[in-house]
């Protein structure tokens, strides 16, 4: 079958990692599935995804870019022999290759598990007072021995199903249930009766044998509760009628440490009779306890693993759904030239642009949404969809800016934003209303000044007034606009760039080069907000 590797290097050396699951993360931070110690490689930098048949590499928008055989890519379908440099073009370097693996040997460790666990649901020992002991003892050595080849794929439900029917059967006793922990509390997981049917938790669960079984770090045990001084005092042990209990900590022991961490509490008990458990028999329990442990810590790895791939996958959509809101390409016009882009400091931001050509202009905006993350990315798709319809609806721009900060104010988000909303006609009059943002930079002949009226942010105060404001353009001005993520951003020693860094690189025509500029400012740091910038260059 075939097998696809991706090919890198670290200081530690060449290392490979073979394509299996369906999205591999890539990035400086720990935890990434590769993970590149190169400072020009973003912490969270990339992923490549598995699609159909095809496996494609995505750029999540990382502060220093993807290049693919020395051209940037933001997505693509990766081939055999590919050579995808992170962070520049002569950044990390990982080689793609596309190959045969060995044949699948008829039983591997991937389908250990369901095999496994049907061969332990399906044994049936003898009676737990009256069965050949050496032959169950045979039993168990084969079924823990195939135990420990399980790999952290369990699934939670099954190791939990095989732990009760296991001790169920070997105690004889009425009922099981599982409490797994959850922060300081032990929250129900999985009941089964002896019959092997599902049971829910109740009030007959002597919480007390629960609470002695965690405080003594080991199995707490009645084989006849009205023999026990202690025991036959208890309130859930007199009410329903409770005879005997065995209750054991599910602890995951570390490696050559007298350490262990608390997973949960298996506990069984029975309202028939007293129990009557061999030394054998505590010992198999203690036995099938432990290793269901393992199992139960390995299996909780997985479900914790996959839920983050899942989480990382959804955000990557959404990073997609977020990025393809905003124009694929920006309108061509006689009169003027649009150029604009978006960093976004995590997987998606809060900041978004728009560009729409109306008969008589065109209109434009950019806008920074308080916070990061998706919350703010939720809140920008939103606010970039009522400002967009209100252009084409050919609503003023004070209107718009009433409107978007009426409903940010009716809306109980816990957002504001700041924006530049402008329009631009072919005679070059420019009118803008700016609420709360970084001023645009204005380039006239030369000189440099910002557009300093300005309004209140929108989102904040409800009925807020807006005003627009206009200037005029001759052939060649041209005006750029930026989010604080720019001027915000600071060097290793708290510096910001400030609006004069930002006035200092407004002069460069190609907008990669003005990120570049504030990158290089904030490195080796982490961008702390989303970057964006337009530029509008008016050509008369």
């Amino acid at each position: 079958m075939s097998i696809a590797k991706l090919i890198f290097s670290n200081p530690g050396g060449q290392q490979t990692l073979n394509l299996e699951s369906h999205s591999v993360s890539i990035g400086r931070a720990e935890g990434q599935d590769v993970v590149l110690q190169d400072r020009c490689v973003s912490r969270h930098h990339a992923i490549v995804v598995k699609e159909g048949e095809a496996w494609v590499f995505v750029d999540e928008n990382s502060s220093h870019g993807s290049f693919l055989n020395g051209a940037r890519v933001q997505r693509v379908e990766l081939k055999h022999g590919d050579e995808l440099h992170l962070g520049g073009t002569d950044g990390a370097k990982i080689r793609v290759e596309f190959g045969i693996s060995s044949p699948v040997q008829p039983e591997t460790e991937s389908n250990t598990m369901s095999s496994l666990l049907s061969s332990m649901a399906g044994l049936n020992p003898p009676d737990a007072r009256n069965r050949p002991k050496g032959r169950e003892i045979e039993q168990l050595n084969w079924l823990l021995a195939a135990a420990r080849q399980l790999n952290a794929g369990s699934a939670i439900k099954d190791v939990l199903n095989s732990l009760l029917q296991l001790t169920l059967q070997l105690t004889g006793v009425e009922r099981g249930f599982v409490f797994l922990r959850e922060g300081q509390q032990m929250t129900f997981a999985r009941g089964l009766n002896s019959k092997g049917e599902s049971v829910n938790e109740d009030s007959t669960v002597s919480r007390k044998a629960i609470q002695k079984a965690i405080a003594s770090e080991s199995k707490f045990s009645i084989s006849d509760t009205m023999a026990d001084i202690d025991a036959s005092a208890w309130a859930s042990v007199v009410i329903n009628n409770i005879r005997s209990i065995y209750c054991i900590p599910l602890r995951k022991r570390e490696t050559n440490s007298r350490q262990s961490e608390l997973l949960g509490v298996l506990y069984l008990d029975s309202q028939i009779g007293a129990g009557s458990l061999s030394e054998i028999d505590h010992q198999l329990l203690d036995t099938i306890a432990n290793e269901a442990a393992t199992l139960l810590h390995n299996a909780l790895l997985a479900e914790i693993e996959f839920k983050s791939r899942k989480a990382r996958e959804e955000l990557a959509v959404a990073a997609r759904i977020h990025s393809g809101l905003m124009p694929a390409a920006l309108p061509v016009l006689p009169y003027a030239v649009i150029q604009a882009k978006t960093v976004p400091c995590l997987e998606i931001g809060g900041d978004f642009y728009d560009a729409i050509v109306m008969k008589e202009c065109v209109c434009i905006s950019i806008a920074d949404v308080s916070g990061k993350g998706l919350p703010a990315a939720i809140v920008a798709a939103t606010l970039q969809g009522i400002i967009h319809a209100q252009f084409l609806s050919g609503q003023g721009l004070a209107a718009i800016a009433a409107l978007v900060n009426h409903f940010l104010c009716s809306r109980n988000v816990g957002k504001y934003a700041t924006m530049v909303l402008l329009k631009l006609f072919p005679d070059g009059t420019v009118e803008y209303v700016n609420c709360g943002h970084v001023g645009p930079i204005l380039m006239s002949g030369g000189q440099t000044k910002q557009l300093e009226d300005s309004n209140l942010v929108v989102g904040l105060i409800q009925g807020a007034d807006y005003v627009s404001a206009t200037c005029h353009l001759q052939p060649d001005d041209r005006i750029l606009m930026a989010t604080d993520g720019l001027v915000e951003a600071e060097n290793a020693v708290g510096e910001p760039f400030g609006e004069a860094g930002l006035s200092a690189v407004a002069h460069y025509e190609d907008l990669d080069l003005i990120l570049d500029e504030v990158a290089r400012f904030h490195a080796p740091n982490e961008a702390q907000d989303d970057c964006t910038v337009v530029e509008i260059r008016y050509t008369g």
